[in-house]
Protein backbone atom coordinates (compact mmCIF):
# COMPACT_ATOMS: atom_id res chain seq x y z
CA UNK A 1 0.00 0.00 0.00
CA UNK A 2 1.28 3.30 -0.91
CA UNK A 3 2.00 6.08 1.85
CA UNK A 4 1.00 9.80 1.29
CA UNK A 5 3.54 12.08 0.54
CA UNK A 6 3.70 14.62 3.49
CA UNK A 7 1.67 17.93 3.03
CA UNK A 8 3.62 21.13 1.67
CA UNK A 9 4.52 23.46 4.05
CA UNK A 10 2.88 26.15 1.87
CA UNK A 11 -0.29 23.83 2.84
CA UNK A 12 0.64 23.73 6.39
CA UNK A 13 0.68 27.31 6.96
CA UNK A 14 -2.02 28.30 4.96
CA UNK A 15 -3.89 25.80 7.62
CA UNK A 16 -2.12 27.14 10.44
CA UNK A 17 -2.78 30.58 9.29
CA UNK A 18 -6.39 29.56 8.69
CA UNK A 19 -7.06 28.20 12.47
CA UNK A 20 -5.21 31.04 14.03
CA UNK A 21 -7.33 32.97 12.64
CA UNK A 22 -10.18 31.38 13.69
CA UNK A 23 -8.64 32.06 17.04
CA UNK A 24 -9.03 35.74 16.88
CA UNK A 25 -5.45 36.47 15.78
CA UNK A 26 -5.39 38.63 13.17
CA UNK A 27 -1.94 37.08 12.02
CA UNK A 28 0.26 40.03 10.72
CA UNK A 29 3.14 37.78 9.88
CA UNK A 30 1.47 35.90 7.46
CA UNK A 31 3.57 37.18 4.16
CA UNK A 32 6.41 36.24 6.28
CA UNK A 33 5.22 32.61 7.04
CA UNK A 34 4.43 31.81 3.64
CA UNK A 35 7.66 33.33 2.30
CA UNK A 36 9.18 30.71 5.00
CA UNK A 37 6.93 28.08 3.26
CA UNK A 38 7.89 28.55 0.36
CA UNK A 39 11.88 28.52 1.36
CA UNK A 40 11.20 24.96 3.34
CA UNK A 41 9.40 23.26 0.37
CA UNK A 42 12.28 24.56 -2.15
CA UNK A 43 15.07 23.52 0.12
CA UNK A 44 14.00 20.71 2.26
CA UNK A 45 11.01 19.20 0.06
CA UNK A 46 9.08 16.64 1.90
CA UNK A 47 11.33 16.77 4.99
CA UNK A 48 10.07 17.54 8.52
CA UNK A 49 10.94 21.59 10.07
CA UNK A 50 13.91 21.53 11.36
CA UNK A 51 15.93 24.02 13.56
CA UNK A 52 18.46 24.13 11.11
CA UNK A 53 16.04 24.84 8.49
CA UNK A 54 14.71 27.58 10.29
CA UNK A 55 17.63 29.19 11.29
CA UNK A 56 18.86 29.37 8.10
CA UNK A 57 15.70 31.10 6.70
CA UNK A 58 15.82 33.65 10.07
CA UNK A 59 18.91 34.87 8.94
CA UNK A 60 18.92 34.57 5.59
CA UNK A 61 18.39 38.52 5.21
CA UNK A 62 22.30 39.78 5.62
CA UNK A 63 21.22 43.52 6.69
CA UNK A 64 18.63 42.61 9.20
CA UNK A 65 19.10 43.52 12.60
CA UNK A 66 19.64 41.01 15.56
CA UNK A 67 16.25 41.46 16.68
CA UNK A 68 14.51 41.29 13.07
CA UNK A 69 16.62 37.98 13.24
CA UNK A 70 14.84 36.54 16.52
CA UNK A 71 11.53 37.90 15.86
CA UNK A 72 11.19 35.81 12.11
CA UNK A 73 12.83 32.44 14.12
CA UNK A 74 9.91 33.20 16.61
CA UNK A 75 7.25 33.21 13.98
CA UNK A 76 8.52 30.34 12.52
CA UNK A 77 8.47 28.34 16.14
CA UNK A 78 4.89 29.16 16.48
CA UNK A 79 4.17 27.23 13.51
CA UNK A 80 6.68 24.53 14.16
CA UNK A 81 4.03 23.85 17.16
CA UNK A 82 1.36 23.70 15.12
CA UNK A 83 3.36 21.14 12.93
CA UNK A 84 4.73 18.59 15.91
CA UNK A 85 0.89 17.75 16.29
CA UNK A 86 0.92 15.94 13.06
CA UNK A 87 4.64 15.33 12.56
CA UNK A 88 6.21 14.25 15.82
CA UNK A 89 9.99 14.48 13.85
CA UNK A 90 9.35 18.19 13.95
CA UNK A 91 12.02 20.20 15.87
CA UNK A 92 11.17 23.28 17.67
CA UNK A 93 13.70 25.97 17.71
CA UNK A 94 14.48 27.25 21.06
CA UNK A 95 12.86 30.75 21.96
CA UNK A 96 16.28 33.04 22.77
CA UNK A 97 18.21 30.69 20.07
CA UNK A 98 18.92 34.36 18.07
CA UNK A 99 18.31 36.39 21.10
CA UNK A 100 14.92 37.82 22.58
CA UNK A 101 13.23 38.86 19.73
CA UNK A 102 11.71 42.36 21.11
CA UNK A 103 14.00 44.68 23.29
CA UNK A 104 11.84 47.86 24.10
CA UNK A 105 13.71 51.25 23.12
CA UNK A 106 14.61 53.35 25.66
CA UNK A 107 12.31 57.11 25.29
CA UNK A 108 13.10 60.21 25.07
CA UNK A 109 12.60 62.12 28.31
CA UNK A 110 11.65 65.90 27.89
CA UNK A 111 12.80 68.86 30.20
CA UNK A 112 10.93 71.05 31.89
CA UNK A 113 12.86 73.94 29.39
CA UNK A 114 12.00 71.39 26.17
CA UNK A 115 8.15 71.30 27.31
CA UNK A 116 8.07 75.09 27.46
CA UNK A 117 9.87 75.74 24.42
CA UNK A 118 7.34 73.39 22.67
CA UNK A 119 4.01 74.84 24.00
CA UNK A 120 6.14 78.37 23.05
CA UNK A 121 5.81 77.08 19.19
CA UNK A 122 2.61 75.76 19.63
CA UNK A 123 1.17 79.50 19.85
CA UNK A 124 2.86 80.28 16.55
CA UNK A 125 1.46 77.79 14.41
CA UNK A 126 -0.43 79.51 10.88
CA UNK A 127 -3.97 80.68 12.25
CA UNK A 128 -4.95 81.23 8.87
CA UNK A 129 -7.11 78.22 8.21
CA UNK A 130 -8.30 77.69 11.38
CA UNK A 131 -8.22 80.45 14.64
CA UNK A 132 -8.36 77.16 17.14
CA UNK A 133 -5.47 75.67 15.12
CA UNK A 134 -2.62 76.84 17.79
CA UNK A 135 -5.21 76.61 21.23
CA UNK A 136 -5.64 73.38 19.95
CA UNK A 137 -2.13 71.71 20.02
CA UNK A 138 -1.00 74.08 23.33
CA UNK A 139 -3.62 72.31 24.86
CA UNK A 140 -3.29 68.39 23.41
CA UNK A 141 0.29 68.76 24.09
CA UNK A 142 -0.08 70.46 27.77
CA UNK A 143 -2.75 67.90 28.69
CA UNK A 144 0.05 65.09 27.68
CA UNK A 145 2.36 66.52 29.48
CA UNK A 146 0.86 67.07 32.55
CA UNK A 147 -1.65 63.76 32.48
CA UNK A 148 0.74 61.37 31.19
CA UNK A 149 -2.61 59.57 28.92
CA UNK A 150 -1.56 57.93 25.96
CA UNK A 151 -1.64 60.81 22.39
CA UNK A 152 -4.24 57.88 21.26
CA UNK A 153 -6.76 58.18 24.45
CA UNK A 154 -6.56 62.03 24.26
CA UNK A 155 -7.62 62.33 20.55
CA UNK A 156 -10.70 59.75 21.04
CA UNK A 157 -11.78 62.57 24.19
CA UNK A 158 -15.33 64.19 23.61
CA UNK A 159 -16.28 67.56 25.52
CA UNK A 160 -18.52 65.62 27.91
CA UNK A 161 -15.10 63.92 29.50
CA UNK A 162 -14.26 66.47 31.06
CA UNK A 163 -15.93 67.31 34.65
CA UNK A 164 -14.95 71.03 35.31
CA UNK A 165 -16.63 70.90 38.16
CA UNK A 166 -15.28 67.47 39.76
CA UNK A 167 -11.74 68.58 38.03
CA UNK A 168 -11.81 65.28 36.54
CA UNK A 169 -11.13 63.78 33.28
CA UNK A 170 -12.95 60.35 32.11
CA UNK A 171 -10.33 58.08 29.85
CA UNK A 172 -12.59 55.86 27.66
CA UNK A 173 -11.79 51.93 27.23
CA UNK A 174 -9.55 51.23 24.77
CA UNK A 175 -7.60 48.07 23.76
CA UNK A 176 -4.85 47.97 26.53
CA UNK A 177 -6.95 49.92 29.40
CA UNK A 178 -10.32 49.38 30.86
CA UNK A 179 -12.29 52.65 31.24
CA UNK A 180 -10.85 55.24 34.45
CA UNK A 181 -11.33 58.98 35.32
CA UNK A 182 -8.17 60.49 36.39
CA UNK A 183 -8.22 63.84 38.90
CA UNK A 184 -6.56 66.90 36.97
CA UNK A 185 -5.00 69.67 38.34
CA UNK A 186 -6.96 73.53 38.69
CA UNK A 187 -4.64 74.51 35.85
CA UNK A 188 -5.12 71.76 33.62
CA UNK A 189 -8.71 72.38 34.20
CA UNK A 190 -8.94 75.61 33.41
CA UNK A 191 -6.81 75.46 30.09
CA UNK A 192 -9.59 72.34 29.07
CA UNK A 193 -12.62 74.18 29.88
CA UNK A 194 -11.04 77.36 28.02
CA UNK A 195 -10.29 75.36 24.81
CA UNK A 196 -13.97 73.33 25.20
CA UNK A 197 -15.45 76.93 25.00
CA UNK A 198 -13.47 78.12 22.33
CA UNK A 199 -14.10 74.90 19.91
CA UNK A 200 -17.64 74.84 21.27
CA UNK A 201 -17.98 78.57 19.53
CA UNK A 202 -16.14 78.22 16.43
CA UNK A 203 -17.33 74.31 16.17
CA UNK A 204 -20.64 73.62 17.45
CA UNK A 205 -21.03 70.15 16.01
CA UNK A 206 -19.67 66.83 17.20
CA UNK A 207 -18.60 65.32 20.28
CA UNK A 208 -14.71 64.66 19.92
CA UNK A 209 -12.87 67.05 21.88
CA UNK A 210 -9.72 68.23 19.90
CA UNK A 211 -10.85 69.45 15.85
CA UNK A 212 -8.73 70.33 12.97
CA UNK A 213 -9.10 73.13 10.56
CA UNK A 214 -12.56 71.80 9.44
CA UNK A 215 -13.85 70.95 12.58
CA UNK A 216 -13.54 67.42 11.97
CA UNK A 217 -12.08 65.29 15.19
CA UNK A 218 -7.92 65.57 15.03
CA UNK A 219 -6.16 62.54 13.25
CA UNK A 220 -3.22 60.82 14.62
CA UNK A 221 -1.28 61.39 11.83
CA UNK A 222 -1.85 65.04 11.26
CA UNK A 223 -1.37 65.23 14.78
CA UNK A 224 2.29 63.50 14.39
CA UNK A 225 2.79 65.71 11.61
CA UNK A 226 2.70 69.10 13.27
CA UNK A 227 4.25 67.82 16.07
CA UNK A 228 7.30 66.71 14.01
CA UNK A 229 7.52 70.25 12.85
CA UNK A 230 7.46 71.70 16.35
CA UNK A 231 10.36 69.00 17.65
CA UNK A 232 12.34 68.61 14.44
CA UNK A 233 15.31 70.13 15.87
CA UNK A 234 15.49 68.88 19.36
CA UNK A 235 17.73 65.98 20.11
CA UNK A 236 16.44 62.90 21.30
CA UNK A 237 18.33 61.62 24.47
CA UNK A 238 17.11 58.24 23.93
CA UNK A 239 17.81 55.57 21.36
CA UNK A 240 15.16 56.34 18.78
CA UNK A 241 16.00 59.32 16.11
CA UNK A 242 13.36 61.65 16.83
CA UNK A 243 11.26 62.73 19.94
CA UNK A 244 7.32 61.30 19.85
CA UNK A 245 4.36 62.40 21.76
CA UNK A 246 4.29 58.87 23.75
CA UNK A 247 7.71 60.27 25.21
CA UNK A 248 5.39 63.01 27.49
CA UNK A 249 3.83 59.95 28.95
CA UNK A 250 7.24 58.27 29.71
CA UNK A 251 8.70 61.86 31.29
CA UNK A 252 5.41 61.83 33.36
CA UNK A 253 5.72 58.87 34.70
CA UNK A 254 9.77 58.69 34.85
CA UNK A 255 9.37 61.96 37.11
CA UNK A 256 6.60 60.71 39.55
CA UNK A 257 8.85 58.09 40.19
CA UNK A 258 11.95 59.40 40.41
CA UNK A 259 10.66 62.51 42.69
CA UNK A 260 8.41 59.35 44.67
CA UNK A 261 11.95 57.75 45.70
CA UNK A 262 13.73 60.06 46.86
CA UNK A 263 11.05 60.20 50.00
CA UNK A 264 12.09 58.40 53.57
CA UNK A 265 8.69 57.14 53.97
CA UNK A 266 7.75 54.06 52.14
CA UNK A 267 5.76 55.13 48.91
CA UNK A 268 5.19 51.77 47.48
CA UNK A 269 1.37 52.26 47.21
CA UNK A 270 2.24 55.54 44.94
CA UNK A 271 2.91 52.76 42.27
CA UNK A 272 -0.31 50.86 42.28
CA UNK A 273 -1.65 54.63 42.14
CA UNK A 274 0.32 55.64 39.02
CA UNK A 275 -0.98 52.09 37.33
CA UNK A 276 -4.05 53.14 37.94
CA UNK A 277 -4.20 56.97 36.62
CA UNK A 278 -1.56 55.20 33.74
CA UNK A 279 -4.68 52.82 33.21
CA UNK A 280 -1.92 49.36 32.91
CA UNK A 281 -3.82 46.40 33.82
CA UNK A 282 -0.78 44.93 35.46
CA UNK A 283 1.99 46.24 37.19
CA UNK A 284 4.69 44.90 35.31
CA UNK A 285 3.58 47.48 32.78
CA UNK A 286 4.15 50.20 35.01
CA UNK A 287 8.01 48.68 36.07
CA UNK A 288 9.05 49.82 32.66
CA UNK A 289 9.43 53.23 33.41
CA UNK A 290 11.18 52.60 36.50
CA UNK A 291 13.46 50.29 34.09
CA UNK A 292 13.55 52.52 31.04
CA UNK A 293 15.99 54.74 32.00
CA UNK A 294 18.03 52.97 35.51
CA UNK A 295 20.48 55.80 35.75
CA UNK A 296 18.49 58.65 35.99
CA UNK A 297 16.27 56.85 38.07
CA UNK A 298 18.99 54.20 39.76
CA UNK A 299 17.83 55.16 43.84
CA UNK A 300 13.36 54.02 42.46
CA UNK A 301 15.44 51.17 40.82
CA UNK A 302 16.79 50.19 43.59
CA UNK A 303 14.14 50.96 46.52
CA UNK A 304 10.67 49.47 44.21
CA UNK A 305 12.76 46.43 42.28
CA UNK A 306 11.26 44.28 45.17
CA UNK A 307 8.39 45.59 45.52
CA UNK A 308 8.22 44.64 41.46
CA UNK A 309 9.33 40.94 42.35
CA UNK A 310 6.49 40.47 44.53
CA UNK A 311 4.40 42.08 42.40
CA UNK A 312 5.27 39.89 39.93
CA UNK A 313 5.29 36.20 41.75
CA UNK A 314 1.56 36.94 43.41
Amino acid sequence: MATLAPPSKLNLVRQYLAFRRKLGYRMRSAELLLDFARFADREAPGKPLTTALAIQWATAVASACPNTRAGRLGMVRGFARYCASFDLRTQIPDPYLLGPGFQRVRPHLFTSSQIRLILRRTRRLESCRSPLHPLTYETLIGLLACTGIRPGEALRLRGCDLDADQGTLRIRRCKFSPERVIALHPTAVRALRHYRQRRQALFPWGEALFVGATGRPLSARRTAKVFHRLTRDLVPNSERQSVRLMDFRHTFASGRISQWSRQSKPVAHHLLLLARHLGHRTFNSTWWYVSSDPMALRAASDRFRQFHKQCHAS
